[in-house]
């Protein structure tokens, strides 16, 4: 019979296909390259922590608390991305869904003292200390940040700063 002859063929032919296919599957799988993030500049501030400050009983945040935190983070990016404005816009809506978020706060100031508007620099940065009290590195870099803005404020002739 002639069709068991064409069959082979076609078998051969399909083998021949799919172990091709197989072949630039596996080997081009060997090969992926990882693709590495350019590091971010370093500009002296804090990262985000990695989870939000609240509850110290150790409870996992709540969505509000996790959305708040997640537009923390967004609005540092943008502020080391020098986009002040962006990073302003962000941050109010993270302490517009969590009010006790101490590092949006920080932010903010940092963000308002780089567009030079001391007053709001330095409301921020009371805000901050209030809501990093109880973290001691974060109510250092709080701290310092009052001294950076009270020293802007002499250097300019703003008036003083409380």
């Amino acid at each position: 019979m002639d069709s068991g002859g064409c069959s082979n063929n076609r078998r051969r032919t399909f083998c021949r296909v799919f172990a091709l296919v197989a072949a630039v599957l596996f080997f081009s799988a060997c090969a992926r390259v990882a693709i590495m993030p350019e590091p971010e500049p370093d500009t002296g501030l804090p990262a985000p922590a990695l989870t939000s400050p609240g509850d110290p009983s150790g409870a996992a945040p709540d969505a509000r608390m996790a959305a708040a935190h997640s537009l923390t983070v967004e609005g540092y990016r943008l502020f080391e991305q020098k986009d002040y404005d962006g990073a302003i816009r962000t941050l109010e809506r993270a302490v517009g869904i969590n009010p006790a978020d101490g590092p949006a706060y920080f932010y903010l100031a940092e963000a308002w003292l780089q567009k030079e508007n001391l007053a709001l620099a330095a409301r921020f940065n009371e805000l901050a200390t209030l809501y990093l009290r109880n973290n001691p590195a974060w109510s250092q870099q709080a701290d310092h940040q009052k001294k950076r803005i009270k020293q802007k404020s002499i250097e300019t002739g703003a008036g003083s700063t409380s």
